[in-house]
């Protein structure tokens, strides 16, 4: 009778304490992969005696990329995907026994080799975990998304550090432990986390296309900095870089993200791949300054980069009724591939670094220019083909309820709107002129004005006020159920 008791306790506790324990369970997350990639350290007398590369971001982005290929293959063909608390179980085990193996193995007994099986476990744990987290910070909202981002900065000041600092025994401890917490937070938070609802498959909206190309341009500068890093920056440059780049990090989201309220749109394209471009521009100076200035600029360029692309994530599963484990698995593919073929470009064109050398200023301009251009089509393309383009990175206190896209969507479900239509209802919901409309969708004001003339047809109002306040009204009825 006390044990039955104490379990409804903690039950009531974890329901209590369920938006706390996501969040840690995100900051956790975020821990083991910057580990995985950045600090999965393996002993090296075992390189040259097994001939093993150089064992950083490229082996484990490698290791990545099968298990994501491997689930979004079993999801897509069979249905099959990893949502079951045994599966979340057997991940977490994985991700801890790795970190064991490796201390015990790879350190104790100097044996190199099972360094590669070590990233191979905690890839897959990692992977396991990622969309029923992403499903879980999706019922707390977007604002939550940015707040964590900015928690797990935090985090990992204090994290980046110690992987340089302690012993390695300790820090593969360390590691045995986090997917441990992790697995708690997720066990104890689980009763308030109910699933998401299932949508018909016709009215699912599906990873869209440019978001998977600007999330790979994003990690292609990553990528690209990442291979530097490895290359030609000591450790102590790094605890400098890591721990400066994860204390201004979250004032940055914080201001840009939280404060200013801006689009996603602006964010992405004007705020975030920007600065990760200006971090590599520095670059070209050359000497061991630059690589340390450009690598804390572009750092903090992809904290923020990393923040709007959760939380456009999170606002695609909760506005806009998105398949989150399909979503969740293309936004990490997508990442995966920008990273790997930064990576791999770096290797194949860079030159033999001396001490302090950096890439050339040849290369640099070229990816530059490579990353305006691909910036300018996708910031256009984003304007004028997909819907979350202009829209707020914000539902704090629930101000988001239904947005005005959302809201005419439903009016547009409703009264069988063409998808044309609802383009310029949504213009029209907005404010907007004629003129504007036609010269935002590329046709013709007479296109609107008959386009526009079906539309209050159908809705059965007579002016934009009318159907400015019938959205009003659809917003509001959202907000009160």
């Amino acid at each position: 009778m006390d044990t039955a008791q104490q379990r409804r306790r903690v039950k009531q506790w974890g329901i209590r304490r369920a938006d706390r324990l996501t969040n840690a369970a995100f900051c956790l997350l975020a821990c083991e992969i910057f580990f995985i990639y950045r600090n999965f350290r393996m002993p090296e007398m075992g390189l040259g005696r097994y001939g093993i590369p150089m064992l950083g971001s490229l082996v484990a982005a490698s290791f990545a990329l099968v298990v994501c290929c491997g689930m979004l293959a079993a999801y897509m063909g069979a249905g099959k995907r990893v949502s079951k608390r045994s599966w979340l179980v057997a991940a977490a085990l994985c991700m801890s026994l790795s970190s064991l193996a490796q201390l015990f193995f790879g350190h104790g007994f100097s044996q190199g080799w099972t360094s590669l099986p070590c990233v191979a476990l905690s890839s897959f744990g990692c992977a396991c975990f990622v969309p029923e987290l992403v499903r879980r910070m999706a019922e707390l909202g977007v604002t939550n998304m940015v707040r964590s981002c900015i928690a797990s900065c935090a985090v990992l000041l204090f994290a980046a550090p110690l992987s340089n600092v302690l012993p390695f025994s300790a820090f593969a401890a360390l590691m045995c432990l986090v997917p441990l917490c992790m697995l708690a937070c997720f066990i104890l938070a689980e009763p308030a986390q109910p699933a998401l609802p299932r949508v018909d498959g016709a009215h699912v909206q599906k990873l869209p296309r440019i978001l998977l190309l600007t999330i790979m341009l994003g990690s292609l500068m990553e990528g690209v900095v990442a291979g530097l890093d490895e290359m030609a920056m000591n450790w102590q440059g790094k605890l400098l870089v890591f721990s400066s780049a994860f204390v201004v990090s979250p004032m940055v989201i914080y201001a840009t993200l939280l404060k200013w309220r801006g689009s996603y749109n602006s964010a992405i394209f004007r705020q975030c791949i920007p600065i990760m471009a200006a971090g590599i521009a520095v670059m070209v100076v050359g000497g061991t300054p630059a690589l340390n200035v450009g690598s804390f600029i572009l750092l903090v360029g992809r904290q923020m980069f990393i923040s709007v692309v959760m939380a456009l994530t999170v606002y695609l599963i909760r506005y806009h009724e998105s398949d989150y484990y399909l979503l969740s698995l293309g936004v990490m593919l997508g990442a995966i591939l920008g990273s790997l073929a930064g990576q791999l470009l770096f290797r194949t064109l860079s030159p033999t670094f001396g001490e302090g050398q950096l890439l050339s200023p040849t290369f640099i301009v070229m990816l530059l220019f490579f990353i305006f251009v691909a910036a300018m089509y996708l910031s256009d393309a984003t304007n004028t083909k997909t819907h979350w383009g202009m829209i707020a990175i914000d539902d704090s206190n629930d101000n988001v309820g239904m947005t005005v896209e959302q809201g005419c969507r439903v009016l547009a479900h409703a009264h069988r709107v063409t998808p044309r239509e609802q383009e310029i209802m949504v213009e029209l919901a907005k404010g907007k002129d004629r003129q504007s409309i036609a010269a935002k969708l590329f046709i013709s004001e007479g296109t609107v004005k008959v386009h526009t003339r079906n539309l209050y047809q159908k809705l059965g109002v007579h002016s934009k006020q009318e159907l400015i306040s019938l959205v009003e009204e659809t917003e509001e009825k959202s907000k009160q159920e």
